[in-house]
């Protein structure tokens, strides 16, 4: 009776082992899909919104986005960025896609964006 439960024992453990095995590959492997996804977005010019512990400066956000208004405005195109919220006190990415303008307005745009943006720390600019 002992043998008969000690195996019994033995084979549930190995059968509750080779589970989690299983959830872990198929877990990795969403991972690295999820990540391939990533990496193949890209964008002509990345705004980082960062927080140093009190949240981004939302007046800075404001100002930018209210500029973007205007820019397109003046200069009759349409810039909308891909919005990425990524952290818990408000950290989002501005994500541009700059193919369809052309060389001069794309020159526009970037010295629009180091003008509103300045020298501030809280934001960080990537351009691609």
């Amino acid at each position: 009776m002992k043998k008969l439960i000690f195996i019994l024992s033995a084979v549930s453990l190995i059968a509750c082992k080779n589970g989690e095995k299983a959830t872990k590959s198929d877990d990795m492997a969403n991972a690295k899909q999820t990540e391939q996804t990533e990496q193949t977005k890209s964008y002509d010019l990345v705004l980082e919104f960062i927080s140093k512990g009190a949240g981004i400066d939302h007046k800075l956000k404001t100002t930018f986005e209210d500029g973007l208004a205007k820019f397109n405005s003046t200069n009759k195109v349409d810039i909308t960025p891909d919005i990425s919220h990524w952290g818990r006190e408000g950290e989002t990415n501005l994500n541009f896609n700059l193919k369809n303008l052309s060389t001069s307005q794309k020159k526009a745009f970037l010295s629009f964006v180091k003008e509103t943006i300045g020298d501030t720390d809280m934001v960080h600019i990537k351009n691609q």
